[in-house]
Formats: C-alpha cells, sequence, structure tokens
C-alpha cells in the first residue's frame, strides 16, 4: 500500500472512530481498526504527520488525536462512504410523509419533525421561493357572519390564508361572487405581479361594488404578498442543548440566530449543491462555530427549489446523516410533484 493510500485510510479510521467515542484516538486503539497490518510505530508517525498537516490535532499532550474542520473535510470530500438506510428507516421518513401528501406546507413541517427524530439534531426547512409561482386559484371560506378566510394556492403547491372582516353580512351568493371577481383577475398572475399598482387598478375595475371588497383584496394582497417570500423554519432546536459542544454561552447564542427565518435562510444560502456539507467554521459564523450542517435541496417544480438541513455537531456521522437526509428530500420532492400533478 502506498503511504500516501495509508495515511488517507488512518485519517478516515481516527474520523470514524472519533465519531463513534467522542474520545481522542491513540495509535494503538487505532491499529485494532485497521483493515491491514500496520505497526504502532508507523502509524504513531503517520498520525504525526497528518498532524502536520492540519488534518488532525492533539487536545493534550500526552492525548490521542481527533479530526480538524480540514480533517472532515478531507474525508467527507474524498473518504466517506454513504450507507443505505435499512428498510425501516425508509419506512418511517415515508410513513411520516405520505400522513400529508395532499398539503404541500404540512409536508415540509412533518419531513423535518421526522429527520430531527431520527437523528437527533435540529433541522432547518425551507419552502421553495414563491418568487417565480402562479396563483392557481383564491377560495374562500366563511367563519362567521361577518367574517371569511382567503386560501390562495400557488403554482408550487404553497397555500396562504388571510382572515378578513367586513361591516356587512357575508351571504353564500356574496362569497361566490368574491371567488368568480378574484380568480377572474388573480388566476395565472404571478404572486409578485401583485403590486399595489395593479391592487389600485382592480380596486376600481370593480366600480360600484369595491365599497364591498375592500376588506377582501387587502386579504388576498397580504396571502400573495406572503406566499411570495422563502419561509424557513427550524424543529428540534432543543436538540442543540443536548450537545456537549455547546457551552450554555454558546448554546444561548445559537437559539438568537436560529429563531430568525432571515437568518436561516441565509444559513442554507451557502449551499448551492443538490448536497452540501458546511463543517464548523466553514459555516462562517462565529455563533456556528462547533457545529456542522448538512444541506439537501430537492425541487417543486421548474425552477421552485427548497431545502431540507440537518444542524447538529462537527463530530456528527456524516455518512449516515448525508444518507437520511438525501432520501427525506428525495421523498418530499416526489410527493411534490405528485401533488403539482394533481392540481
Amino acid at each position: 500500500m502506498e503511504p500516501g493510500q495509508r495515511k488517507m485510510k488512518i485519517l478516515a479510521a481516527v474520523v470514524e472512530a472519533y465519531i463513534e467515542t467522542g474520545e481522542p484516538v491513540g495509535s494503538k486503539t487505532l491499529c485494532d481498526h485497521l483493515g491491514f497490518a500496520v505497526s504502532s510505530a508507523t502509524v504513531r508517525n503517520d498520525m504525526a504527520e497528518l498532524a502536520s498537516l492540519g488534518l488532525l490535532e492533539q487536545t493534550h499532550t500526552s492525548s490521542g488525536r481527533v479530526p480538524t474542520d480540514w480533517g472532515y473535510r478531507i474525508y467527507v470530500d474524498r473518504l466517506m462512504q454513504v450507507p443505505p438506510l435499512t428498510r425501516q428507516e425508509r419506512s418511517s421518513i415515508e410513513d411520516a410523509l405520505y400522513q400529508c401528501s395532499d398539503a404541500p406546507e404540512h409536508l415540509l413541517e412533518s419531513a423535518a419533525e421526522a429527520l430531527s427524530r431520527m437523528t437527533g439534531y435540529a433541522v432547518v426547512a425551507q419552502a421553495p421561493s414563491g418568487e417565480n409561482a402562479l396563483i392557481r386559484r383564491v377560495s374562500f371560506v366563511r367563519t362567521g357572519r361577518s367574517t371569511a378566510m382567503v386560501v390562495l394556492i400557488t403554482s408550487t403547491g404553497t397555500v396562504k390564508t388571510r382572515l378578513f372582516r367586513c361591516d356587512y353580512v357575508l351571504t353564500p351568493e356574496l362569497i361566490h361572487m368574491f371567488e368568480d371577481s378574484v380568480n377572474d383577475r388573480f388566476a395565472g398572475l404571478p404572486v409578485t405581479g401583485v403590486t399595489p399598482a395593479f391592487m389600485q387598478s382592480t380596486a376600481a375595475s370593480f366600480g360600484e361594488l369595491s365599497i364591498l371588497m375592500t376588506n377582501v383584496l387587502l386579504a388576498v394582497g397580504e396571502a400573495a404578498k406572503e406566499a411570495a417570500g422563502s419561509g424557513a423554519f427550524i424543529k428540534g432546536q432543543s436538540n442543540l442543548f443536548l450537545m456537549s459542544e455547546l457551552a450554555s454561552a454558546d448554546g444561548k447564542r445559537v437559539m438568537e440566530l436560529l429563531g430568525h427565518s432571515q437568518e436561516l435562510n441565509r444559513l442554507l444560502s451557502d449551499a448551492d449543491k443538490k448536497i452540501s456539507i458546511l463543517i464548523g467554521s466553514e459555516i462562517r459564523h462565529p455563533a456556528l462555530a462547533n457545529l456542522s450542517i448538512i444541506v439537501s435541496r430537492y425541487a417543486a417544480g421548474e425552477d421552485c427549489v427548497g431545502a431540507l438541513a440537518l444542524l447538529g455537531p462537527v463530530r456528527m456521522n456524516y455518512p449516515k446523516m448525508a444518507a437520511a437526509l438525501e432520501f427525506t428530500a428525495e421523498t418530499v420532492e416526489k410527493l411534490l410533484e405528485e401533488m403539482l400533478a394533481e392540481g
């Protein structure tokens, strides 16, 4: 075996042993886990050279070695092998998602919750951006004598709702008139096309009926504005507090950061591949320096892309986590395509 190949196998063994035990790895321990014969002295020398290259480090003078962020990066890019999920793991994910196969927004939430339960990590979910979405249909549901709810459905399967109140009684005839009038003007329109100027011209086109339509149009406009965004949310964030890598002060900073949808969207923006892994300092935020994130993107119709991401310690089982995340994202993509085709 070439020295370079041997060192890479030793690096992989150190990473995998440290992931499993959380303890620094010594040369004698490593010899027992290598799949080839080599002396303890050779392993010790190779580990020292890997350390000089910045791939391993020694936390204490007399301790074994642990991977650096760069060591994990080499492992992830060149050495790890992603295993298939077991039948039970696949079934667990599919069962959770197929229960929500008729509601796109609930589907993403269920996906995040299922992943968090399976991995014990936090999961960030990002819905497809509505920037290129069209308004498919607007429906109205009466909720009271003078109140109703707008239900706006887009071409990406996003559903947004808004309640509104009128100063008159909402009869079934009025609700029917609202649906016909609003869909005549809004169906097929890009959600980004619902501008103040468009709303003003639409209101004017109703003539005397505009007096009745004021709150109706405001509610439709608010629903369209929300549908045009790219919302992100997090599930299982309490799992972060169980990680020894996060001191209490760091945990507080992380929770404050992850409490904002805008920050969650920014966190995923650096991951531009179908599967991306950012390790420690690569996330480019001091509060997350002891964490890693694995991001898997999924498509929902042409040019409509969302993401699921696992947020956990740098010492995570990258092959196993990548397998779980990728399978979940692929299942979400499949179900969304079916929903859109049916619509």
